[in-house]
């Protein structure tokens, strides 16, 4: 089974990127204008910290979609290392699939649980202090209880993601995401309009992602592919095993998440302890746009990890090649223009509708996303690298991550720099190694200059973008 990506998969891919990102954006200028800047500031922690207990992931999200794609794409072994090309014939091995689905099974219902008990008590006691005993806002730690519960109900069931995009479903993926999105865009307008302030947004995040779980089922589990795997009773033998090839690669990624984390959220951690809630629902606010516009602009990339993964298989080089340096011409292009709108119209924005948080100078905001530019950038050729099940960054990720979390806390502790020093800790740090050393590597598996690869990409886009015209005409 081959796995291919249509001209759907990619156009509810933006649609559904539209709404992941409308979640945040067409919920948030009711957010900036009825919540306080207290909860607004608050708001920004908690989901730094979910996005810290959501670590315990431990790269087994990626392990699991990348493996279930070699299955689909007719892999008969599964190795810790590399790919076994010599063990493809084709055809799904339906063992090896029942196994891979148990297995996720059990490691998220365990990881869940996990996340729960951390939230409820390393979280609390961080949210306790950065709401002076839970009294800055009204109802913090129920906000907080509701929101965490929130997040295990994430993690026990964010095993359908991988699922869905191994198989190459990517448009019923993207499909389940908007539903679960408008549900929650719905819910949120209800629940501000009716008072109920911040606890009203985390009881949002808890109920909508039901709906995409609901859908995801439908979609993977046809009757057909339960038929075919009620046949296997997968013993517990198979799944320890499949777990330890599994976690072979999935701790170094878990590693390389947890570098990431002290890279790009740390900051925001430690700005909850010395910050002002003001000053941190600034930093909060710049960091979600920026990292909107870098979601945004790789959403093609995001698309084609699977078929990247499956071109691997297939021993097709050329066309990994093309389709790669595509996707990455189209973040280059998408991020440029998000950047510059943000700068010269966001603040223009968030003066009509009333905000009680404002972005940082702009002059700061500029810098920022540069270096979010970089990172992106950087990270999509690392993600590219790990399409062969090779994870080469861990010791690098691990360090950078370590300098970054150091030096944030020095910045903060013995300087008034504030946010401008946050960032530029960031910025330096990744300009010394990882914003060059991995297109470096991608380019020289390929023999191409990265001058070289930027031309492919626009071709490759001029290229595209002539054939749809073609048909256009046609139709026409």
């Amino acid at each position: 089974m081959s796995i291919a990506i249509s001209r759907k998969d990619v156009l509810w891919s933006y649609f559904s990127q539209f709404f992941s990102i409308a979640s945040g954006l067409i919920t948030l200028p009711l957010i900036l204008k009825l919540l306080s800047t207290e909860e607004i500031g608050l708001n920004y922690l908690m989901l730094t910290v979910g996005s810290l207990v959501i670590l315990f992931d431990f790269g087994f999200t990626p392990q699991f979609s990348r493996n279930i794609s070699y299955v689909f794409s007719g892999a008969n072994n599964i190795k810790k290392e590399g790919i076994d090309d010599e063990t493809v014939n084709g055809k799904v091995n339906y063992r090896i699939l029942a196994t891979m689905i148990s297995t996720a099974q059990l490691v998220y219902r365990r990881l869940a649980f996990i996340v729960l008990l951390t939230m409820l008590t390393v979280g609390s006691w961080y949210i306790y202090e950065a709401t002076e005993g839970f009294t800055s806002v009204n109802n913090s730690f129920l906000i907080w209880f509701v929101y965490s519960l929130s997040v295990f109900f994430n993690i026990y069931y964010s095993y359908y993601n991988s699922l869905l995009i191994g198989k190459g479903l990517i448009m019923e993926s993207r499909k389940a995401n908007v539903y679960s999105k408008s549900f929650y865009i719905a819910l949120t307008f209800l629940l501000l309009y009716l008072g109920t302030g911040l606890l009203g947004v985390a009881v949002a995040n808890l109920i909508a992602p039901f709906i995409g779980r609901f859908l995801s089922y439908r979609f993977f589990f046809t009757k057909e592919l339960k038929l075919k795997i009620s046949e296997f009773d997968i013993e517990k033998k198979e799944k320890l095993d499949l777990f330890n090839i599994i976690w072979y690669n999935s701790k170094k990624l878990g590693l390389v998440f947890l570098g990431s984390y002290a890279i790009n959220k740390l900051s925001m951690f430690l700005a909850g302890l010395y910050l002002s809630l003001e000053q941190v629902a600034s930093y909060g606010l710049m960091i979600q746009l920026a990292s909107t516009i870098g979601t945004i602009s790789s959403t093609l990339f995001i698309i084609y990890q699977p078929r990247f993964s499956a071109l691997r298989i297939e021993k097709k080089k050329k066309l990994l090649l093309h389709e790669f340096s595509f996707s990455m011409n189209i973040y280059y292009l998408l991020y440029i223009l998000g950047s510059v709108l943000l700068v010269f119209l966001g603040p223009v924005g968030l003066e009509l509708i009333g905000s009680n948080a404002e972005l940082p100078e702009r002059y700061i905001l500029s810098m920022f996303l540069m270096i979010i530019f970089l990172e992106g950038n950087h990270a999509n050729f690392a993600t590219f690298i790990v399409t062969k099940n090779d994870i080469p960054f861990v010791k690098s990720a691990l360090i950078s991550g370590g300098v970054i979390g150091l030096c944030s806390y020095l910045s903060l502790e013995l300087t008034n720099f504030d946010i401008l020093g946050l960032i530029v800790v960031q910025g330096l740090t990744q300009l010394a190694y990882a914003n060059w050393k991995w297109p470096s590597e991608v380019c020289k598996e390929f023999n191409i200059s990265y001058i070289r690869f930027l031309k492919l990409g626009g071709l490759e886009s001029f290229n595209k973008i002539k054939y749809l015209l073609n048909i256009s005409k046609k139709k026409v």
